[in-house]
């Protein structure tokens, strides 16, 4: 039997519902690492849980999954975790440029201040934002117990909506809410 001279694109879902483990492999001794997907898109695999080997690289989509330590993960550029409701440990993603953290439980994201574009819409547990000033685009919607926003005069784009606890916006006037 030959190998195979090209990959085939797996965009249908339906080709492979039941599988438990994937194996990517490459033929060719002289592959190097920087041809292995840089995209990869996981929403929504239910036995999903060691990630570890996924750290390389640069678009990673976990959401809706069982993940629960995403520590190996810091340099993913983009992360996209939405969903994740087993992740509480976010200290390792400030490199991560874009990242998505909605509907988490997530309570301290005081390492995060240097992520361009953070979402932590539906966070029902954050409640200190104070390190988040040097973020760019920064979504709070619907984190009910964020209650101070006046370092937050500095964030580019800022969207509030559904905050009930914030009764001073003054410091904050680039704010949709």
């Amino acid at each position: 039997m030959s190998k195979p001279s090209k990959c085939i694109t797996l965009d249908d879902d339906r080709i492979i519902p039941e599988v438990v483990r994937l194996h990517l492999h490459m033929w060719g001794g002289d592959r190097k690492a920087s041809e292995l997907p840089s995209e990869v898109d996981l929403n929504g695999c239910p036995n999903l849980t060691d990630v570890s080997m996924l750290g390389r690289l640069i678009k990673l989509d976990l959401s809706n999954t069982v993940v629960a330590d995403v520590s190996m993960l810091g340099s993913v550029r983009f992360l996209y975790l939405s969903g994740c409701r087993n992740i509480v440990d976010v200290s390792n993603l400030g490199g991560v440029e874009h990242l998505d953290l909605s509907r988490t439980l997530v309570k301290d994201v005081s390492a995060l201040g240097h992520v361009k574009k953070l979402s932590l819409e539906d966070c029902a547990n954050v409640e200190d934002v104070y390190s988040l000033r040097y973020v760019e685009d920064l979504n709070l919607n619907y984190c009910p117990k964020i209650r101070d926003v006046s370092a937050l005069g500095s964030v580019k784009t800022l969207s509030l909506y559904g905050c009930r606890s914030i009764k001073d916006y003054s410091a904050v006037p680039q704010a949709r809410r």
